[in-house]
């Protein structure tokens, strides 16, 4: 056993995002209870309730949207992003995920929960329970290769029973879900209008295996007949070669290297690349109740920040189930985007949809913030940049990338030599009032900016000529848009408009990240980013959500306070984390931010990934085909190391600080051109044989398998 892989949470455990959570892609068990009861909660990463929604149609089009905005008519605006037609009696206005149900673990009269731990070593949950002066432990384990099956090791006799989502959530009643279909050993519950689902279990002395399948059966499926020692061996050996494989993390905050730790093995347990796509909270879905949001796919920062850590981590195949679900979504977004701007070679997804890219519903300015397409074709540029693959950037990432910007290109108006969007919103900002919108928002230049230099770059990888219109874009579009501060020119959310108040969106300051198109350093725009992070500190964080803590700190990494950045993840654990490791959209301790929510339940794990990948960028980052090392470790940690990071290119660094001296070193895993930003101060670095000032870009072209080492 691994000490630093065993993670401790006390019972009782009073409701669904306390229990300790196991999840192989596909399901998602939270284990939870007290005294005697024990719950396990059963999600499902794909288990959608597909009616509802609203489907684009050409009343959704651009001219006539900027008619009803620039005429303040907010009931067209509303009719134009209405359903066609009104919702039945009894049918839900958006499609949701759904919880197959729970078991329900009655221990024997007198027992007493105590603790679980979480074995991320091998997999496993431990339970720990007394019973007068006698203790006893009960085990789970969730199979990696036959995804819907798990089992329970009980030492104890003990009743068990399978409860469905219909007996625990009074809405799915509301929503015609029908009377499930009930057996001894568990349930077969029909749905409207998707295929059923089973949830069974069956007992052989100490072993329950429990088995989650879709399709309408009358009579119990028969459940796989792997075995207690088959199935732990095989988790043994899964998770070995996943600690082997990603980053190991030490530094003088434990805080930091147990937050790293644990958010990685959730990554991998909620986006395994034989899995489903995760979307707002995985597949740890709550059983009584709706999830929030519908637990969907939201594009305008979630779905991105819950796969940040994938790369760094050397995971990027993490990310093929989501691309290949966005790809199959083609001639949706094609339809979308010919309706909404009339091109016909475009694509265009909404910023909220389901697993079919059905929009969840009348929230307008997310349905035209079309930099959430942007921001998915950044990751599949990354994608490459990480893995080399070059048949997926030929086949789907350019063709992506390129039919994007093809919906921008339509949307641009060139006046007086610049480029303008004339129309556009910043993620959130003002809601859904007729004045959440403006021209050149500094979010959707930022990524356009983005999206026009990874396509020419793409376009020299392929040996394609790039369209002259995204050279054209890269010299006549605004990088963001600025408006007269008390300090001078700042950076806005749109044309007239400043960051007014707190907003858990940091979108005007995208250039600085994610899209990494402005560099705060640079002299042209050094003065005007200093002014704006002044102004974005000064509005306070009293309107934050979760996930803004994690993008707060990678902002502050590029702005050089690598104490900022390592502190905003500290806060966001005290304040957005449960005692029981579950991350919140609203703050679970009062009086530092307004929740959004008015709930401390809402689970969400945009948040705990965003953190996971804002403790990678402290120790690396890329930006404009730069490597950025040791840029957000703070002066104050006196030794540090970070093994297995890998970076766009084909390189995989590891970074260390002792007893005075700082090593990088690099790995070319695939061979290429080196550029290696090394870290500032008075000493100089030794490259190999090289002799380079602190600060500078040290430039080396590597073989596959050549190993540089520099030292300073």
């Amino acid at each position: 056993m691994d000490d630093r892989l065993v993670f401790s949470y006390p019972y009782p455990m009073p409701h669904v995002h306390c229990g300790t959570t196991l999840g192989n892609g596909l399901l998602g068990l939270s284990v939870w209870g007290g005294d005697n009861r024990l719950n396990i909660t059963v999600g499902v990463a794909s288990l959608w309730d597909h009616r509802g929604g609203v489907h684009w149609s050409p009343r959704q089009n651009f001219r006539d949207i900027r008619l009803a905005l620039e005429r303040q008519d907010l009931e067209e605006i509303h009719r134009i992003f209405a359903p066609e037609k009104p919702y039945p009696a009894g049918t839900p206005r958006r499609p949701s995920l759904l919880a197959a149900g729970r078991l329900e673990v009655m221990l024997p009269e007198g027992c007493v929960l105590e603790e679980a731990k979480l074995r991320a070593d091998v997999g496993l949950i431990e339970i720990s329970f007394r019973r007068g002066g006698d203790s006893g432990t009960l085990r789970i384990a969730l199979a990696q290769k036959e995804k819907g099956l798990f089992l329970l090791q009980l030492s104890v006799p003990a009743e068990i029973r399978a409860v469905p989502s219909r007996d625990l959530n009074p809405e799915l009643r509301e929503i015609s879900f029908p009377e499930p279909l009930r057996w001894a050993c568990g349930f077969q519950q029909p749905m409207p209008a998707d295929p059923g689902y089973s949830l069974t279990f069956e007992r052989a002395g100490e072993l329950v295996r429990c088995f989650f399948q879709r399709g309408d059966k009358e009579t119990p499926p028969r459940i796989p007949a792997a075995g207690w020692v088959e199935v732990t061996a095989e988790l043994a050996r899964y998770w070995g070669e996943f600690w082997k494989r990603v980053p190991v993390i030490h530094c003088e905050s434990p805080l930091i290297e147990e937050l790293f730790r644990s958010g990685i093995f959730q990554f991998q347990s909620m986006t395994a690349p034989d899995g489903v796509p995760a979307g707002l909270q995985g597949a740890w879905i709550e059983d009584h109740r709706l999830p929030p949001w519908s637990g969907d796919y939201h594009f305008n920062i979630n779905v991105q920040m819950c796969y940040w850590p994938a790369f760094r981590a050397g995971l990027a195949e993490n990310c093929r189930p989501l691309f290949e679900m966005i790809w199959s979504w083609r001639d949706t977004m094609r339809e979308i985007a010919r309706c909404f701007i009339g091109v016909e070679d475009g694509y265009m997804m909404p910023h909220a949809v389901d697993d079919r890219c059905v929009c969840m519903g009348a929230f307008w300015t997310g349905a035209i913030d079309h930099a959430c397409a942007a921001w998915m074709a950044q990751m599949m540029f990354d994608y490459y940049k990480f893995t080399g693959d070059l048949e997926f950037l030929r086949e789907i990432g350019f063709e992506f990338m390129r039919g994007t910007m093809r919906v921008f290109e339509a949307l641009l108006e060139e006046r007086d030599g610049v480029f303008h969007l004339p129309v556009g919103v910043s993620p959130e900002y003002r809601g859904a009032e007729l004045n959440a919108w403006g021209e050149d928002p500094s979010f959707q230049l930022a990524a356009i900016h983005r999206l026009a230099a990874d396509l020419i770059e793409a376009s020299g990888i392929l040996g394609v000529e790039p369209k002259p219109v995204w050279l054209a874009i890269q010299e006549r579009l605004p990088q963001f848009t600025l408006i007269d501060g008390p300090e001078g020119e700042q950076i806005a959310l749109w044309k007239g408009t400043p960051l007014e108040e707190s907003h858990r969106h940091h979108s005007h300051l995208a250039a600085i990240a994610p899209f990494a198109t402005v560099a705060p350093e640079d002299s042209r725009w050094s003065k005007i980013i200093h002014r704006s992070v002044n102004h974005w500190v000064r509005t306070g964080m009293g309107a934050w959500a979760g996930w803004s803590m994690p993008w707060a700190s990678m902002l502050h990494n590029r702005f050089g306070n690598a104490g900022m950045a390592v502190l905003d993840i500290e806060l966001w654990s005290r304040i957005y984390r449960n005692a029981f490791n579950h991350s919140f959209h609203d703050p679970v301790v009062d009086g530092f931010a307004v929740g959004l929510c008015n709930d401390k339940t809402v689970m969400q794990m945009d948040a705990y990934m965003g953190v996971v990948a804002a403790i990678e960028e402290l120790f690396l980052f890329e930006r404009g085909g730069e490597l950025h090392p040791m840029h957000g470790v703070p002066e104050t940690w006196r030794e540090f190391s970070a093994e297995n990071l890998y970076a766009p290119g084909g390189f995989r660094l590891s970074l260390s600080r002792r007893a005075g001296r700082e090593e990088i070193r690099v790995e070319a895993l695939r061979g290429g051109c080196l550029k290696l930003r090394l870290p500032g101060g008075s000493r100089r670095w030794r490259c190999g044989e090289k002799e380079c000032a602190a600060g500078t870009c040290l430039e080396q072209t590597m073989l596959p398998g050549e190993t540089l080492l520099c030292r300073r």
